[in-house]
């Protein structure tokens, strides 16, 4: 098929995309690997606690499931995105050379497929290397079995097919555009702007987080529970760009220096762009917003179950260990993110560079243009979970000095990923900028 062989050709001459397409199979494997360890995990607390009366355990594993899965989810978008976004110019190239709109949905849905296959067979291997270390954690008084952490062969073929889903539905996304018009990408048109309907659809999702509490004592209000606080984390993401793109214009008025000018700018050109290398801290901020109410609940919690005897230190447990997969699941998505910025903004780096822009001065502006979203996204986020905690008493967090600790070192942890982050991937700036003149659409 013609189609097919040119994908082939063009994925051998690919060198200058190896570090990209690297970066997408990296991401789609740690969140195929976190994936499968979360529903690993939920699987042991189910068999273990079948015929038992141990279902707080199987509830709080759900809602630990919860937590997890929308980091898990974001980062394999974001992979998706990666592996998409490098590929417009060539794909706009391609239509404007004559290639048809079939050739070229071929090309791109293989082309996100076969880099979405590839890192989900990567994650079942994480997966695999993790289960010794997952299986010596003591839940209820003893270790997991080896057994009792491995998923289903049907739900191993499900999450694998999931992963490559989401990297094909994110190309077809792309697609779209392409074939409307391949000019506009081929010539970067500016995105549209941020719309304030996005902070009236938060608004009306979190006042609906207060009445849905009272309701969780029942089956379907546990549910509904459930929905409302999987949605709640769909809100950080509304809220973020807007609020980026009025930041952007204070700034712009603000500014008194190149980099600042540069940062303000970029921000108020394109929010969504500024907002997804930190999407992935801010959800890790959420949930230690979330968790941080944990130890204080083990601390009051005195079970007088036998089977629930093991919950209060259980309860710490669980906690950290979400916390250390939420903040490995934000490591990822920060240095995929980061990296692919420097990758998206290579022309203008260039351009700026050979009117007589320095390179420092450059990479101060990069600094700068995440520190702000990187402030504001830790702000929305603290806010949003303490309005999910506080039906249940927001004074939880500082009631046991673990809450206070895993709040504030959350934030902490979170600040020094996403500017570790930044400093890594500036030695990118200058080989972007050594790599010589503005390349033509490929």
């Amino acid at each position: 098929m013609i189609a097919l062989r040119l994908w082939w050709l063009l994925l051998r001459r690919q060198s200058e995309q190896r570090l990209v397409i690297m970066l997408a199979v990296i991401a789609f494997a740690v969140s195929t690997g976190a994936l499968l360890t979360v529903l690993g995990g939920l699987g042991a607390f189910t068999a273990r606690n079948a015929g038992t009366t141990g279902g707080l355990y199987v509830l709080l594993a759900q809602i630990a499931t919860v937590i997890l899965v929308i980091p898990v989810v974001t980062l394999g978008g974001s992979a998706a995105r990666l592996a998409i976004s490098r590929r417009d110019d060539r794909l706009a190239a391609l239509r404007l050379a004559g290639a048809t709109s079939g050739q070229i949905g071929i090309i791109a849905i293989t082309d996100a497929g076969a880099q979405a296959l590839a890192g989900a067979i990567v994650g079942i291997g994480l997966y695999l290397a993790a289960l010794p270390g997952v299986a010596m954690i003591n839940f209820q008084g003893r270790p997991f079995r080896w057994s009792e952490l491995l998923v289903s062969p049907g739900l191993l073929a499900v999450t694998v097919a999931g992963v490559v889903l989401l990297a094909t539905a994110s190309a077809v996304l792309t697609l779209a555009r392409i074939a409307i018009s391949p000019l506009g990408v081929a010539r970067r048109t500016s995105p549209k702007s941020v719309s304030a309907i996005r902070v009236a659809i938060a608004i009306v999702v979190l006042v609906a987080w207060v009445p849905v509490t009272k309701l969780l004592g029942s089956s379907a209000g546990l549910i509904a529970g459930m929905i409302v606080f999987g949605l709640c984390f769909a809100v950080l993401n509304l809220i973020g760009p807007f609020v980026l793109g009025l930041i952007g214009r204070l700034s712009v008025n603000r500014a008194n220096s190149v980099p600042k000018l540069l940062a303000a700018r970029r921000l108020t050109d394109d929010p969504r762009a500024t907002w997804r290398p930190v999407a992935g801290v801010t959800l890790a901020t959420f949930i230690t917003g979330v968790l941080s109410i944990g130890p204080a609940i083990a601390a009051q919690t005195s079970p007088g179950d036998p089977d629930e005897a093991h919950l209060p230190a259980d309860m710490m447990t669980g906690s950290l260990l979400t916390l250390v997969i939420a903040a490995l699941l934000a490591a990822v998505s920060v240095g995929v993110n980061q990296a692919a910025r420097v990758y998206d903004l290579r022309d203008q780096y260039r351009m700026l560079h050979l009117v007589g822009t320095d390179a420092s001065v450059i990479k101060q502006a990069r600094m700068r243009e995440t520190g702000l979203p990187l402030v504001a996204s830790i702000a929305i986020a603290a806010l949003v979970s303490l309005i999910i905690v506080a039906p249940f008493g927001v004074m939880l967090i500082g009631a046991a000095p673990g809450g206070i600790a895993m709040f504030a070192g959350g934030i902490v942890i979170c600040l020094a990923m996403v500017l570790g982050a930044v400093a890594l991937s500036q030695p990118l700036v200058d080989r972007v900028l050594a790599s010589g003149s503005i390349p033509a659409a490929e």
